[in-house]
């Protein structure tokens, strides 16, 4: 079997299929269904990235722009800083706990009465009357650590975190004083971020996040780095927490908390300046 006719006859016993001078329709199509049913599919169109994850619960990128957006007036309006303490008597935030408990009585009034105080010098005394016909919405503990957030007309807010076991001629804040652009109270499910990212006290960095709510805001978490809770206070208005060291942006950056409202549904919100 030397010559092309010979090799030709050759290949054609091999073949499988029904050698008939017209070739079968129905057999051509069972072939090619057969194939195309066989046919691997590529890695490429079989797999998603790693990273791709979808869910319910997540607001779409346009819900979290507009509550960045919220936060950008008061960071161009004013944005102080009180005067950080020197040395404190808790080193590192040792005795910091995840979850605030509220002051009361003769501590809280002496709280409230410090946070007045360094607030009215701040810019010189710009904001002293706002600061005097502002209220304590928030007056919270964390371990040594007093945290105070004033509220007051066209979205007054000063904040105020201090060791309280400090000694007094060694004691300041850190914090802000200002107003948003609008001068309008959030309403509903609003959230305005108007402090957040990281600044130092005690020689020590600390996180912080605290803005205005809407009514219908009942509670708020943020799940850290490490894996711990961290609760905030939500009242009258205002929301606060902060943890110890660099963890949330000063900028550039959205931060995930658990949001619960007053009807007990949750979702998951955005904090940005």
């Amino acid at each position: 079997m030397k010559s092309n006719q010979n090799i030709a006859a050759l290949l054609r016993s091999m073949d499988a299929a029904d050698q008939t001078a017209a070739p079968d329709p129905n057999r051509s199509q069972n072939d090619l269904e057969q194939i195309l049913r066989s046919h691997p599919i590529s890695a490429a169109a079989a797999t998603r990235p790693a990273n791709h994850k979808t869910s319910t619960s997540h607001p779409s990128r346009r819900r979290r722009r507009t509550l960045a957006l919220g936060a950008v007036a008061f960071a161009a309006t004013v944005g102080f800083l009180i005067g950080p303490a020197l040395s404190g008597g808790d080193p590192a935030f040792a005795t910091w706990t995840a979850a605030p408990g509220e002051l009361t009585g003769a501590e809280r009034d002496r709280a409230v009465s410090d946070c007045v105080r360094s607030s009215k010098g701040v810019g010189d005394g710009m904001f002293a009357s706002d600061v005097a016909a502002a209220e304590a919405a928030i007056a919270e503990r964390r371990g040594a650590w007093t945290t105070v957030v004033l509220s007051g007309a066209d979205g007054f807010e000063a904040t105020c975190t201090t060791d309280s076991t400090a000694p007094w001629f060694m004691r300041g804040s850190f914090g802000s004083v200002g107003k948003p652009g609008y001068g309008k109270e959030p309403t509903g499910r609003d959230i305005r971020t108007t402090q957040l990212g990281t600044g130092v006290i005690a020689n020590n960095p600390l996180s912080m996040a605290s803005g205005q709510v809407g009514p219908d805001v009942a509670a708020m978490s943020y799940t850290s780095r490490a894996g711990d809770r961290i609760t905030a206070t939500v009242s009258k208005g205002q929301f606060a927490f902060w943890l110890p060291g660099g963890e949330l942006p000063n900028s550039g950056e959205d931060v995930p908390v658990d949001v619960t409202y007053t009807d007990n549904t949750k979702e998951i919100r955005y904090l940005s300046l």
